[in-house]
């Protein structure tokens, strides 16, 4: 059984697009180095659980997306933490705080979701 986030057409080439299906939210990011693929994540930051793209600051940009809240930044199609709560917001806080801004958590990966494309559909599992 798989779900359908949608036509890649919809999906705009260099953006990070959210998407709800099956009652979770889904960032889907198509490359313009790979228009035919899509790379697709959990919209949440492993940090606090809040959305990755809604928030006061944060985006995508050349594979990275950073967390509007506490700018912690991932590589998108592998999860993988890039830096973690370097700021609040979109403002850089000192090196000194970001423990205080991690509230104890450690350094997480974003959950990434196996997607395909199939007849011009971004289906997942």
């Amino acid at each position: 059984m798989t779900t359908s986030l949608g036509k890649l057409d919809d999906f705009a080439l260099d953006a990070a697009v959210a998407v709800k299906a099956d009652g979770e939210s889904y960032v889907v990011v198509r490359s313009s180095e790979a228009p035919d693929e899509v790379c697709v994540v959990v919209n949440k930051c492993p940090h606090a659980g809040l959305s990755l793209t809604k928030g006061p600051r944060g985006g995508y940009e050349d594979g990275v997306i950073t967390c509007p809240w506490h700018n912690s930044s991932f590589n998108v199609c592998t999860g993988e933490n890039l830096d973690w709560t370097p700021g609040f917001a979109g403002v850089s806080a000192p090196k000194w705080s970001r423990k205080l801004i991690a509230m104890g958590k450690s350094p997480s990966p974003l959950t990434v979701v196996a997607a395909t494309v199939q007849d011009g559909e971004v289906l997942i599992p």
